[in-house]
């Protein structure tokens, strides 16, 4: 090739007007990303969440008949009630499980970010009900909290079997993992609103400036 022809392809190459933008990274999001925030993940976690919720009420239903003497026809005698609530009781903890000790490395991560300054940007778009780290400190602690209460529920069933289980240990386990976690659901809810109350007004008066 002619020395000629070399610097006329050289010339006809484009030179990218900025060197940086060759070592800033792509912003397109990666395909596990987009599927994260497709639809159809949408429907696949409501789908996967209403088999949850249904089999809560059902296996809590049933735990609750043999309690108030509802299933008596069905289970005239005492062992077969009591093994019957056996059986609730392990698929109820299992199901009690999932979000106990499945979240905990995701609990552990926002108890780790939460106190590193450089972090809490990120704290806060997760978190994203309220603007105080504060309110966010507590409901991490609280999930902390109901993920521990879940592990000493577990151990005491499946560390003991059902004739030398404490009932009353079981109980305390049982009612402390339960109101952890309507307390943590309750304080995100109401600060949700109000966070889009203040959102909404704070958008009504920028219209007004507008205007």
């Amino acid at each position: 090739m002619s020395t000629q022809s070399i610097i006329g392809s050289n010339l006809a190459t484009p030179i990218d007007p900025d060197p940086e933008s060759a070592r800033q990274p792509s912003t397109r999001p990666s395909s596990w990303k987009a599927f994260l925030e497709s639809r159809c993940c949408k429907y696949i976690k409501i789908t996967l969440l209403v088999i949850y919720c249904l089999n809560v009420v059902a296996w809590g239903g049933m735990l609750f008949l043999i309690f108030v003497g509802g299933a008596d026809k069905t289970m005239p005698d005492d062992d077969t009630r009591k093994i019957w609530i056996e059986i609730d009781s392990q698929i109820l903890n299992a199901l009690f499980c999932i979000p106990g000790l499945g979240l905990i490395p995701w609990r552990l991560r926002d108890l780790y970010q939460v106190y590193r300054k450089k972090d809490q940007h990120k704290i806060l778009h997760r978190h994203s009900y309220t603007t105080s780290l504060l309110w966010i400190r507590i409901v991490v602690w609280i999930f902390i909290a109901n993920s521990l209460f879940q592990i000493g529920m577990a151990t005491c069933m499946w560390s003991m079997n059902r004739f030398t289980r404490p009932g009353w240990l079981v109980g305390i386990f049982v009612g402390l993992g339960c109101l952890s976690g309507i307390v943590a659901g309750l304080i995100q809810f109401i600060l949700g609103r109000k966070q889009k109350k203040a959102e909404k007004e704070q958008q009504e008066r920028a219209d007004i400036l507008k205007s």
